[in-house]
């Protein structure tokens, strides 16, 4: 039995997949009250007019979790919510620009929102299918397809987009070209779509989600994809004539960009992470809590008896603690720095070192050093004594170095309010304090 609950455990953490609805937990008290509907949902619900947001964060640290459950609410409140993931079939992150983009949300609207007549996009698309239906791997006519034929060819395309480089950037040449076509067919695909909704619809909202995920590339002499995207066009991103909320890579946002991004688009929306020390160091008792309810909900929806052993063997249930103690659990959570995936990733790296239940905490030490390593390996030599500043001061430079560092994680960002403020804070990621070289350079900078 033993093996079949470490497999249903370890399958639940899987760090790069969105929990189920019943596992979401609210740590608005412990990310500085940021929570989604009122960063970002009530500026949809009380506008009269089509709003352009942005959403960024770190990697793993739960931005999908938070924009599935703002889908959620807002389809409580009665909007068509179109969500996707553009990384999965849309675009390549390696290798990503603008009309990528545009294209992935004009797929993904046509294929969610179904206009039975009049199709503005089939429209657009037909008087250009001679010229692009080489570069979607089809020598069909559009014309001898039904409706729902046709509207599939848009999936074609961007498969293109994705799985031939060679076709890429011809693909992107005749998109470009066309951008401005493209994007009034696209509005009035949307305003028939308005129509075509029930009664009690308010209006469509284009969600999406994994951007942040797009690497960026630059060329001498060229603004980077970065720029090119969500600066450079940002009055196309922006002219959608709908609600749309687009992640932005957390580079931008922690860069001499951001300004241009605030007068752009508004100020980005930043998810936090979970506060599980105060800047005093000691442990913040709140956040360690949210941590345990998140390992909590997942362990608890494979069998509620497990909840109950979660911190050690109860005399008189069969099933088996998931771990030996509350001091090898509250490790796991301390360590992971109030950064969610790096909790699933260490729970996992701690599952596959036992074959059976308890998670012990040898267990959790061996998971701790081998996540441990990977920070050695990625902070260079002149970055040691930066990292210890932060430490001793807990706050972090705008510039170069300290970005690079909060853009890997080896630093992390806090936000709490105190006396109706806002209050920023940084400190080195925990996995990274036992490590000598960083010992031996806050030595250093606390003789300074």
């Amino acid at each position: 039995m033993d093996l079949d609950y470490l497999t249903e455990i370890y399958s639940s953490f899987e760090p790069f997949q969105s929990p189920k609805k019943e596992v979401y937990v609210d740590c608005k008290d412990v990310r500085g009250g940021w929570e989604v509907i009122r960063e970002l949902g009530r500026k949809i619900t009380r506008s009269k007019q089509a709003t352009c947001q942005l959403y960024s964060g770190h990697r793993g640290v739960g931005k999908s979790t938070e924009l599935l459950r703002l889908k959620e609410y807002l389809e409580e409140k009665k909007y068509f919510v179109v969500y996707f993931a553009a990384d999965d079939e849309d675009i390549e992150p390696q290798d990503a620009e603008y009309a990528d983009i545009l294209f992935a949300c004009t797929r993904h609207l046509v294929e969610t929102v179904h206009l039975q007549e009049h199709n503005p996009l089939v429209n657009w698309l037909k008087e250009r299918w001679e010229s692009l239906k080489d570069l979607a791997l089809t020598d069909i006519s559009l014309d001898g397809l039904n409706l729902e034929g046709q509207i599939s060819q848009f999936a074609k395309i961007t498969a293109s987009l994705r799985a031939t480089p060679d076709k890429r950037r011809e693909l992107r040449q005749k998109i470009n070209a066309n951008t401005p076509s493209l994007l009034e067919a696209l509005n009035s695909f949307i305003k028939e779509a308005q129509k075509s909704l029930p009664a009690n619809y308010r209006s469509i909202v284009l969600v999406a989600d994994n951007l942040d995920r797009i690497v960026e590339t630059k060329e001498e002499g060229k603004p980077s994809n970065y720029d090119e995207i969500y600066l450079n066009r940002s009055e196309i991103l922006r002219g959608l004539a709908c609600h749309v909320i687009y992640t932005v890579p957390i580079a931008m946002v922690y860069s001499g960009r951001a300004t241009q991004l605030e007068d752009n688009y508004d100020k980005p929306d930043v998810l936090p992470m979970v506060m599980v020390r105060n800047p005093d160091g000691s442990e913040n008792q709140a956040g360690l809590g949210k941590m345990r309810e998140i390992i909590c909900r997942r362990v608890e929806a494979i069998d509620p008896n497990l909840a109950k052993t979660l911190e050690g063997p109860i005399a008189g249930l069969d099933t088996p603690a998931v771990f030996d103690s509350p001091d090898t659990l509250k490790l796991l959570c301390l360590m992971s720095g109030g950064h969610v995936r790096n909790l699933m990733q260490l729970i996992q790296k701690a599952i596959e070192s036992i074959d059976e239940l308890p998670i012990t905490e040898e267990a959790a030490i061996w998971a701790i050093e081998e996540a441990r390593e990977t920070y050695q390996r990625t902070i260079r030599e002149n970055e040691w004594e930066i990292l210890a500043s932060v430490s001793n001061l807990k706050q972090a430079n705008n510039n170069e170095e300290h970005l690079q560092l909060l853009l890997n994680r080896c630093l992390l960002e806090y936000r709490y309010y105190e006396n109706r403020k806002l209050r920023i804070w940084h400190d080195v990621h925990p996995l990274i304090k036992e490590i000598t070289k960083f010992k031996n350079a806050l030595v250093k900078v606390q003789v300074l």
